[in-house]
């Protein structure tokens, strides 16, 4: 406090404005990037969890179409970056997978969809079992089929994998 005429008065000297500004600016600047960096964290898990909601999806159609394959004869196309088949309806049903891309297609009844993307290419792919769970690449000794979609987050990846035992294949019923 200061004098002025013998008077008391109230205030803050200019010297004690300049310091307080200056350790609010430090502790904003602080806060500011605290904060930041939260933003960041949560686009980045918003951005996966979009991801991963995709791969289910295409992961949980695939898995509900294959498991309505009535015989290995009606498999056309067993790949390991095409699956085509015939369901228990009639449907003659296209996966592939081409680039960074999952598709699939009703054959002579739609455009091709677009499941999942965008996926590592070298990482997806269907593989095939047997009865005795050893890798076939024989249609009419196949009971298991599998889908490996690995979705691209530009790191490592996010795996997702589809198991089939198609229900009228009679997996469990030697």
């Amino acid at each position: 406090m200061t004098t002025f005429n013998g008077k008391m008065r109230g205030g803050f000297t200019l010297m004690e404005l300049i310091i307080s500004m200056t350790l609010m600016v430090i502790v904003s600047g602080i806060l500011a990037s605290i904060i930041a960096v939260n933003m960041n964290v949560m686009s980045e898990v918003s951005d996966r969890k979009k991801l991963v909601s995709r791969g289910m999806l295409a992961v949980n159609l695939f898995q509900r179409e294959v498991g309505m394959l009535k015989t290995t004869d009606d498999i056309l196309v067993a790949g390991a970056n095409q699956f085509k088949f015939t369901d228990t309806y009639g449907n003659t049903w296209d996966y592939v997978i081409t680039g960074t891309t999952l598709t699939r297609q009703e054959v002579n009844v739609g455009s091709t969809q677009i499941l999942a993307t965008p996926i590592q290419n070298t990482e997806t792919s269907f593989s095939y079992f047997a009865d005795d769970n050893s890798s076939t690449s024989t249609i009419a000794d196949i009971r298991l089929v599998k889908l490996m979609l690995v979705m691209d987050d530009g790191g490592g990846g996010l795996p997702l994998m589809a198991v089939v035992y198609p229900e009228n294949f009679k997996v469990f019923n030697h």
